[in-house]
């Protein structure tokens, strides 16, 4: 069929358009089919989830949850909440629109709103913006009806919100109250696009996928039971604490999660570093990547284990304890061993000593977290005057500071 045949089908309105820009409305054409679920879905999912810190349980409620509806992911930071997200869109062969909520979200921000813009002869004209919901959704009924040309392409986009609780979603989200509280396809109106583009139904294959943090809650805002009724919550937390007589060893297939972790947290480090070093040339990665994970192995195993020793103290401290609760996520243990090495890598001829570095690596990138109004001075100062080597140095004395500056919870 030729390009001129297909438009004129499209205007006829036998078929429905490739871009729903500027034919919103017609989204009703294709918002009835639901989301389908892979063939190849378990090699999809495995594949995106390689390198995750995910139980097998959490992957299955996910999934599950997606098939019904829109869903937050909550859990500390830095436990991989979005990076899961992207894994199960993945796997779904479903695109994603990435934004983060703000503190001063709108209606605009979510849904739409005018601008006033100059033309490439600076001219003054007034646009219309789609806000993050619209422009997801338009994005959307592009993906589903490509899809169907060909079936490799995403079958669907979903919107990311990053961080969902930093924003007032009562006052952000309006009238989509009552659109994600149904099945029917009720319309959103869209009072910032032309007469004839502002009825906006949302497809079934839709989704919204958020993240929630579910530790620094003095820094954002509470959800309403209303926004809550309308979102399946799943937990992603920390590893459970390894079993007590367990080694810390590299083994990405290890059975216990927390040794899964270490692994990767070592993985993660050396990747990122080598491929910095490989920038020129991308051939070089692999073998870069290798040396640095065989280097790590043989000489600074230790000291990774040490870091990892000192965070289970905190990281798994229970109610009472001397030591302060901090969930320290998965994501800032890579940081602090990336540091350690770039450290190690630039100065290998005695200007600094490893141990040192490490204990730099932990003071510079994860004494900073402790500065929490959660947190106790004394709890700190128990935890500080717990530090063995190779932290007995810069980490101990940057707690030291923190507990004595005043940095912390004082009870009334």
């Amino acid at each position: 069929m030729s390009d001129i045949d297909e438009t004129a089908l499209v205007d006829q309105g036998a078929i429905p358009p490739t871009e729903f820009h500027d034919a919103i409305e017609r989204l009703r054409e294709i918002a009835t089919f639901e989301l389908e679920i892979p063939q190849d879905f378990d090699q999809r999912l495995a594949q995106a989830a390689a390198g995750l810190i995910v139980s097998d349980e959490v992957i299955r409620s996910a999934v599950a949850a997606l098939q019904t509806g829109h869903v937050v992911i909550r859990g500390p930071p830095g436990t991989g909440k979005s990076s899961f997200i992207r894994a199960l869109a993945r796997g779904f062969n479903a695109s994603i629109y990435g934004v983060t909520a703000h503190e001063d979200w709108t209606i605009y921000d979510v849904i739409g709103r005018l601008e006033l813009r100059l033309t490439e002869d600076r001219r003054e004209e007034i646009v219309p913006v789609n806000g993050a919901l619209t422009e997801a959704v338009i994005r959307c009924g592009n993906n589903i009806v490509r899809h169907f040309d060909d079936p490799l392409l995403p079958q669907a986009e979903w919107l990311l919100i990053d961080e969902l609780n930093r924003a007032h979603l009562d006052k952000a989200f309006g009238e989509l109250f009552s659109v994600l509280g149904t099945d029917e396809l009720v319309p959103i109106n869209l009072p910032h696009q032309k007469p004839g583009n502002r009825e906006l139904v949302i497809p079934r294959r839709f989704r919204i996928v958020a993240t929630l943090n579910s530790y620094d809650r003095q820094f954002v805002q509470s959800l309403s039971q209303a926004i809550r009724r309308r979102f399946t919550f799943i937990t992603l937390d920390l590893p459970a604490q390894r079993p007590q007589g367990i080694p810390w060893t590299f083994d990405p297939n290890h059975a216990t999660a927390a040794m899964r972790e270490f692994s990767a947290v070592i993985a993660r480090s050396a990747e990122r570093i080598a491929r910095r070093r490989s920038a020129i040339d991308p051939e070089d990665f692999e073998r870069n990547r290798t040396q640095l994970i065989r280097t790590i192995r043989t000489e600074e195993l230790g000291r990774v284990a040490a870091l990892f020793d000192a965070t289970e103290r905190v990281r798994y401290s229970p109610a009472g304890s001397q030591f302060p609760y901090l969930p320290i996520g998965t994501a800032q243990l890579i940081d602090t061993v990336e540091l350690f090495l770039m450290r190690r890598l630039q100065e290998p001829h005695a200007t600094i000593d490893p141990d040192a570095a490490m204990d730099w690596a932990a003071a510079v990138k994860l004494a900073p977290l402790f500065e929490a109004d959660t947190l106790g001075a004394e709890q700190i100062v128990h935890f500080a005057n717990s530090l063995g080597s190779p932290f007995d140095a810069q980490f101990k004395r940057e707690l030291l500071v923190i507990a004595a500056a005043g940095m912390h919870f004082v009870p009334s």
